[in-house]
C-alpha cells in the first residue's frame, strides 16, 4: 500500500512551494431507482446508498465542513467526534499515511486545503490549524529551525531561526538577508511534530472566533478567515517556519500565517460582514462568503480589491431575506455557486459569470431541487457530484447531475 501511494502521490516544485497529485479513486456505483428525463429535464438525481456509519465505516457524530483536496481525498469535520475523517471518493475510510490521526482537535467544523497539501481547520476559537498531507507521505531525515544567511549590511554572515526572519520581515525598514544554508539536525521528535497538527496562526485577541477558512488561488501568497466575534474578515500571508529534508533528499518548508490586514470589516451593506460563517475562493481568487446576520447573507468580492460583485436590485443572489442561515457554499467544477441554507434546509444554485451572472438557476424537478435537509452544516460540487452534510441525521448525501438515465452510475460497475 504505502509502495503504491509513494508512486502515485508525486511533488512539483514551483518557488518553494509543493504540489502533489494522486490518481483519483473511482466513482461509487450505487443503487439508483430508474428515472425518465424530459428532453429539458436536468436534475440533481439522488444516489444511494446515503454515507452513514455503516457505509463509511466511522461514527458520524454532527459532521460539518466537507472538502476535497487536490488529489482527490475527501475530508470531512466530524465535529461532535472531535476529529477529521478521510474518505475515498467511493465513500472508503482512509487511515494510512497520518489520514486517520488528524487530531484531536475540539469541534472542527471549517476546512480548507492549499496547493502545498497543508490542510488548514478552524473549530470557533481564535486559532487557526494545519496538518500537511505531503509530509505524511515521505520519510523525514532530518529538520531544520536555523539557517545561515549573507548580511549584505554588515558583509557577513549571521544564523537566523525562522521566528527571527519572520520579525524581520514584518519591520519593514530592515533588510532580508540572502539565505545560503539551512542548519538540518536529525531529531526524531521534531519531524514527528513536522507531521502532526500545529498552529498555523493565533489571533492577539482570545475572543476572536473563526469559523471559515479559505486558501487563495494556486500559488497564492494569502489564506483568508472569517472572524464571527470580531465580526470580519482577515487576509493572511505565508511564512515559513520548518525547513524539512526527506530521505531522498528533498527540501521543503512548513508555513504559518502572519496576519496581513482585515479585507472587510462590520456593517449591514454589501462587502461588508455581520457574523460571517464560511469562506472559499475561486480560481481568479474572487472571494464568497456566508453570514448570519446584515442584509446580504451570500456575496462575492473581486480578488485584490474586495469589491462587492453582486449588487442589490440587480442579482437574485442580493436579494433582501433570499436566505435565512446559509452555513455553507460551494463551487462546481464550472464555478456555478451553490448555497445551502441551513435556515430552510435546502439547496439553491446561481450562475456565476456571463449576463445571468448572479441569477438563481433551476435544479431542476426532482433529487436536489425538492430534497429537504434536518440541520445539514456542508455542502460540496465536485465532478457534477453535490455532497450535502445532513449533521442532524449523522450522514452525506449525494446528488448527481443527470440529463438523462444514461448518466446515472453502472449498477453493475464495480468501484
Amino acid at each position: 500500500m504505502r509502495r503504491r501511494a509513494i508512486q502515485i502521490l508525486c511533488m512539483l516544485f514551483l518557488g518553494g512551494a509543493f504540489y502533489c497529485n494522486y490518481d483519483k479513486m473511482p466513482l461509487p456505483s450505487p443503487k439508483t431507482p430508474a428515472t425518465s428525463f424530459g428532453a429539458n429535464d436536468t436534475s440533481y438525481v439522488e444516489l444511494n446508498p446515503i454515507w452513514d456509519q455503516s457505509i463509511l465505516g466511522a461514527a458520524l457524530n454532527a459532521p460539518g465542513d466537507i472538502i476535497m483536496g487536490p488529489d482527490g481525498v475527501i475530508f470531512l469535520a466530524n465535529t461532535g467526534n472531535d476529529q477529521i475523517l478521510a474518505l475515498s471518493r467511493a465513500g472508503h475510510l482512509l487511515t494510512d499515511h497520518g489520514l486517520g490521526g488528524i487530531g484531536p482537535l475540539p469541534h472542527p467544523n471549517g476546512l480548507a486545503m492549499d496547493s502545498k497539501l497543508d490542510l488548514l481547520i478552524v473549530n470557533g476559537g481564535h486559532t487557526i490549524y494545519c496538518w500537511n498531507q505531503y509530509l505524511n507521505f515521505v520519510t523525514i531525515d532530518s529538520v531544520a529551525v536555523v539557517g545561515v544567511y549573507f548580511d549584505s549590511a554588515g558583509k557577513d554572515t549571521v544564523h537566523l531561526s525562522f521566528q527571527q526572519l519572520n520579525d524581520r520581515r514584518q519591520q519593514q525598514d530592515i533588510p532580508i538577508p540572502e539565505l545560503l544554508y539551512y542548519i538540518f539536525e536529525k531529531n526524531d521528535e521534531t519531524a514527528e511534530a513536522a507531521q502532526k497538527l500545529y498552529v498555523f496562526y493565533e489571533h492577539d485577541d482570545q475572543t476572536a472566533s473563526f469559523n471559515g477558512v479559505a486558501a487563495g488561488k494556486y500559488g497564492s501568497e494569502w489564506i483568508y478567515a472569517t472572524d464571527l466575534a470580531l465580526d470580519k474578515i482577515i487576509r493572511l500571508q505565508y511564512a515559513a517556519d520548518m525547513a524539512i529534508k526527506t530521505t531522498d533528499g528533498q527540501i521543503c518548508l512548513r508555513y504559518i500565517g502572519i496576519y496581513n490586514k482585515d479585507i472587510a470589516n462590520y456593517g449591514s451593506g454589501s462587502g461588508t460582514v455581520d457574523d460571517p460563517w464560511t469562506i472559499i475562493t475561486d480560481r481568479d481568487e474572487n472571494i464568497y462568503f456566508t453570514q448570519l446576520g446584515g442584509n446580504f447573507k451570500v456575496q462575492k468580492l473581486a480578488a485584490q480589491t474586495y469589491i462587492p460583485k453582486y449588487v442589490l436590485y440587480q442579482h437574485d443572489i442580493m436579494d433582501l431575506g433570499r436566505f435565512v442561515a446559509p452555513y455553507d457554499v460551494a463551487l462546481d467544477d464550472a464555478e456555478n455557486i451553490f448555497v445551502l441554507d441551513t435556515g430552510v434546509g435546502s439547496v439553491f444554485k446561481f450562475a456565476n459569470s456571463g449576463s445571468i451572472a448572479g441569477e438563481l438557476l433551476p435544479l431542476g424537478s426532482k433529487g436536489l431541487a425538492v430534497a429537504r435537509f434536518k440541520d445539514a452544516k456542508g455542502i460540496m460540487a465536485q465532478d457534477q457530484i453535490v455532497y450535502v452534510v445532513e449533521s442532524g441525521e449523522n450522514c452525506i448525501r449525494r446528488f448527481q447531475y443527470s440529463v438523462s438515465d444514461a448518466d446515472l452510475p453502472d449498477d453493475n460497475k464495480t468501484p
